[in-house]
């Protein structure tokens, strides 16, 4: 396959999701909307489930897109000063390396911007001098037009398809990553109101964690995420509410870690994710159910079924019992 139709390829793929993910939104919709209209559920506990997950997810989301614009402007503007230089080294003696830019997560979401304007400065001032020296070299008669002409011509025809294919994953990536946020918060909107979408999770979900334990308790599941692919993959993990099967409301807690890395080729990691069992948040002896969704490991994304449950912890005789060992 050539490179072209890996590109058109993977356009359609992200096209089907959009066009599942829109279906999914779309069914969530009117079932939303049949429940307020029969009366089940009310239309305050709507609007209060989406500003609470909304609020708790603004942080996470903000820095997932800027942290996404940030990464495609760094990408191009690397990509661009690497050929650029690389042109040049062809006439003037090679230069150090460009360094990379620093990767979005290793900078504060407030000094972004700034980060990505120095590293810019710095790499446009090391153009202008890398020029001036061309120019120099020019006027000396150390290099002639025509064989600027020439080495520029030659350069172009080599390397040119290397640098479009980059700019062109580069976008692919965003795209994508775009993608998955927003399918990620629409989801996730409808999880908290409605609850769990069984007929999504009954189709996708093919690991389960159980995170039980004591009131009061931090408990903690890991899965292990592995990139098969040929080259280093950007994995996002994305944690919907969890919803009670008692009443059917939403929670949103718990934290996963990391919620993004990325992956070389044939390797692998372990994904932790933590749930506190505050008895405000997760009412003892019942079962809340969420899920765990893992994209950029593979061509699908990756469901895994959450179940958290918290006991009491009773004093019996002296002697701290949970509520599970009592059943026991």
């Amino acid at each position: 396959m050539t490179q072209p139709e890996e590109w058109t390829r993977r356009y359609l793929d992200m096209t089907a999701d959009a066009g599942r993910s829109y279906d999914r939104v779309l069914r969530r919709h009117r079932e939303l909307l049949d429940r307020v209209a029969d009366r089940t559920l009310d239309p305050d506990v709507v609007q209060q489930g989406f500003q609470q997950y909304l609020q708790q997810q603004a942080a996470a989301s903000t820095r997932e897109l800027v942290e996404a614009s940030v990464g495609l402007l760094a990408g191009l503007l690397y990509t661009e000063a690497r050929y650029r230089e690389a042109m040049l080294d062809g006439l003037l003696p090679a230069d150090d390396p460009i360094p990379p830019p620093p990767r979005p997560e290793s900078v504060d979401l407030s000094n972004w911007f700034q980060t990505l304007a120095s590293y810019g400065a710095v790499q446009s001032t090391r153009g202008v001098a890398r020029q001036q020296k061309l120019v120099e070299r020019i006027a000396a008669g150390e290099l002639t037009v025509a064989q600027l002409d020439q080495h520029g011509r030659a350069y172009v025809n080599t390397q040119a398809p290397k640098f479009v294919a980059e700019v062109v994953e580069l976008g692919l990536a965003f795209a994508r990553q775009m993608q998955r946020s927003s399918a990620a918060m629409a989801e996730g909107l409808y999880d908290g109101v409605l609850g769990i979408d069984s007929e999504n999770a009954a189709a996708d979900a093919a690991l389960v964690m159980e995170l039980q334990g004591v009131v009061g308790q931090t408990v903690e599941s890991r899965i292990e995420v592995e990139n098969s692919r040929e080259k280093p993959a950007e994995i996002v993990c994305v944690l919907s509410p969890f919803v009670s099967r008692a009443t059917g409301t939403g929670v949103v807690a718990g934290v996963v870690e990391p919620m993004r890395c990325v992956l070389a080729s044939q390797t692998s990691r372990e994904i932790a994710v933590r749930v506190t069992l505050d008895a405000a948040v997760f009412s003892p002896g019942t079962d809340y159910f969420g899920m765990l969704r893992v994209s950029g490991a593979g061509d699908r994304e990756m469901i895994v079924q959450l179940v958290v449950r918290a006991e009491e912890l009773e004093v019996e005789a002296g002697v701290l019992v949970s509520g599970a060992d009592e059943e026991a």
